[in-house]
């Protein structure tokens, strides 16, 4: 009920609905069976790598959780549905016409290797309340500094064009 709730929380629309119950329909099994606090520690804990039924269970989650979102972001369920056809069809991996994030499409190495960054810097920080709070905690004042602001400018020059707050909208 709080899922669904939470869908109509965020508009009057069926989209909302849908991913609201999608969560629901996430959670529900773990619910029934009385295994939702199994997992309430952080992943690998204690550990650098995680173990393979982890790595698989934050691929499942980090899936589920992304598809339902197709559903909070479009704007009706039929716009859901044909992004969702859409994804299994070749045209999916087509860059669409006139778009172009400051070139960084066209440099898959480049983008990569920010995402591979960025994820590195979230899985060794994953304990913290913010993963880049003790990144470079010991390292020499100049070059933790250099290091906060290339990424800074990193996030600035790759962001795309602005973006209004999602919020905006409800």
């Amino acid at each position: 009920i709080i899922f669904i709730v939470s869908g109509f929380w965020h508009g009057a629309n069926w989209t909302f609905i849908v991913w609201g119950l999608l969560n629901a329909v996430y959670f529900l099994p773990i619910m029934l069976t009385k295994n939702n606090r199994n997992n309430i520690e952080i992943v690998a804990k204690g550990k650098y790598l995680p173990s393979l039924r982890e790595f698989i269970s934050m691929l499942i989650t980090f899936c589920l959780t992304v598809f339902a979102w197709i559903f909070f972001r479009a704007n009706n369920i039929e716009h859901a549905i044909s992004y969702i056809s859409k994804m299994f069809t070749k045209s999916f991996f087509k860059l669409p016409k006139g778009s172009d994030f400051i070139g960084l499409l066209h440099h898959p190495f480049t983008m990569l290797s920010l995402i591979a960054v960025f994820l590195l810097i979230e899985w060794l920080g994953r304990d913290e309340k913010h993963a880049i709070s003790k990144l470079g905690a010991n390292w020499k004042r100049p070059i933790r500094y250099t290091f906060y602001y290339t990424l800074i400018i990193a996030i600035i020059w790759f962001g795309g064009k602005e973006q209004q707050f999602i919020y905006f909208q409800f």
